[in-house]
């Protein structure tokens, strides 16, 4: 009667945390979900709407591949997989994106937890602190998690860099899962793709990748077992060549890169990187030194390095680029952020030591209740603000008005796509982008902003 008494409390302590886990994921499903729709089209959403070839409006999936001949050929980079999809959504509703986007973070979480494996049972706190760790510390959030072309590019490189190490990661763990010929024939395709989708996240990764596959080699004093392997990293390395030797790749590269010039470009990117990472380097350096100080698991230790050291690659590669978006550190930023998630759920395994990680995820959450806040009403501000302009554009195509001054949208945090993005330029500039793709979208002949005051231009 005892052991029934007690099987059925774990039964009902399982079913408990499994509704909890449900309840979170369909909070963070519907915050995300209200976040995406309140964000418009913005700057390049507009652009790429069209065929960069011929200019018609792209319609079908088969429109989608001259479109991208011509920007591989001729325009800024050679990222063939992530502009596909890109082009693809901006042929359908937005409200499409916005459910697939807002399921793509919740699981995007989910999996940050899962790779980081901790053996213990689902925490709410934990869950809610991950997502809180990127909106307090990732730069131009709005950019890389809510902008359908930044989330494209960015945020989804994010979870495909997941879906390529946990590959490697599990090798490490003594857990092979390409065991079969057609899930190493699959993931050599995904990992070609992959190696197109992004320049230093895919590079870093794929990169990262191979150490841990070393590491797994040098343990087990065998290489022939492990040789299978190699082939994803290989694929994986083909596809980035594809993008690098795009023949408008060069125009992501600095010219005149002397030893002086890159010196000077990697003390400034360093600068940057570290005053947008200090506090998540005290945090991580500091959780570190607990783990190692307590002999806690040496490879889950080494897997946390390995994400900061994909920080850091990541990082360096932007030594050489033409431009920097502040969106481009985010790269660097949610690595080192995954690296924290890790360290702390490897402190979960120690029961003196659980209690820190919650003391942790308490103070994020508590810390970013204003950053939450203030986040959400820039969101949903811009959001109102660009539904009325929608209906004074409306009201001036009803009235026969094709040239139309609209006044200016701007972001207030940086957890709006508007946030260090053009939107539009004013009547006498001569800078046809974005303005151009955005008459061409509405059916107006003309549109510029309009200042509230002179001295704002």
């Amino acid at each position: 009667d005892l052991h029934s008494t007690s099987r059925r409390q774990r039964q009902m302590c399982i079913r408990d945390r499994t509704k909890m886990q449900l309840i979170s994921f369909l909070l963070l499903f519907l915050t995300a979900f209200l976040f995406n729709y309140w964000t418009p089209y913005a700057a390049d959403d507009y652009s790429y709407m069209y065929n960069l070839g011929n200019g018609e409006r792209i319609t079908s999936v088969f429109q989608i591949f001259p479109s991208l001949a011509v920007h591989y050929m001729q325009y800024g980079n050679g990222r063939i997989v992530s502009h596909f999809f890109v082009m693809l959504f901006l042929t359908a509703p937005k409200i499409i994106f916005d459910v697939l986007n807002a399921f793509l973070f919740v699981f995007f979480i989910a999996f940050v937890l899962r790779i980081t494996a901790s053996k213990k049972s689902f925490s709410v706190l934990l869950f809610f602190a991950v997502p809180t760790l990127f909106w307090l510390y990732m730069p131009a959030y709005g950019q890389v998690f809510l902008w359908l072309t930044g989330c494209i590019n960015y945020m989804w490189s994010y979870l495909f860099a997941l879906l390529f190490l946990n590959i490697y990661i599990s090798l490490l763990r003594g857990k092979s899962l390409l065991d079969k010929k057609w899930k190493l024939i699959l993931f050599c395709l995904f990992t070609f793709l992959f190696g197109n989708y992004s320049e230093n996240v895919s590079f870093s990764v794929i990169f990262t990748g191979f150490l841990l596959m070393c590491v797994t080699m040098y343990q087990h004093k065998t290489i022939r077992k492990y040789l299978s392997y190699v082939f994803p990293i290989t694929c994986g390395a083909a596809g980035y060549l594809v993008l690098l030797l795009s023949p408008s790749g060069s125009a992501k590269f600095s010219d005149n890169l002397t030893l002086s010039v890159l010196a000077k470009n990697g003390i400034d990117l360093f600068t940057t990187y570290y005053n947008m990472c200090k506090y998540p380097l005290i945090l991580f350096f500091i959780l570190l030194c607990i783990a190692v100080y307590h002999k806690m698991d040496k490879n889950e230790i080494l897997i946390a390095i390995a994400y900061l050291f994909i920080s850091f690659v990541a990082a360096a590669m932007l030594i050489i680029a033409s431009y920097l978006p502040e969106r481009s550190i985010a790269n660097s930023v949610v690595f080192l952020l995954i690296g924290i998630v890790q360290l702390l759920q490897i402190l979960r395994r120690n029961s003196h030591l659980e209690c820190l990680t919650l003391c942790v995820c308490v103070y994020l959450l508590i810390s970013s209740v204003m950053a939450y806040w203030d986040g959400s009403y820039d969101i949903y501000r811009v959001h109102r603000e660009q539904t009325a302009r929608n209906e004074r554009i409306e009201n001036s195509i009803v009235s026969g008005e094709l040239t139309i001054g609209v006044p200016i949208i701007t972001s207030t945090t940086k957890y709006s796509c508007k946030y260090g993005l053009l939107d539009l330029n004013p009547q006498d500039s001569s800078e046809p982008f974005p303005n151009a793709y955005v008459a061409k979208y509405y059916g107006l002949n003309k549109i510029y902003v309009t200042y509230p005051d002179a001295s704002d231009k």
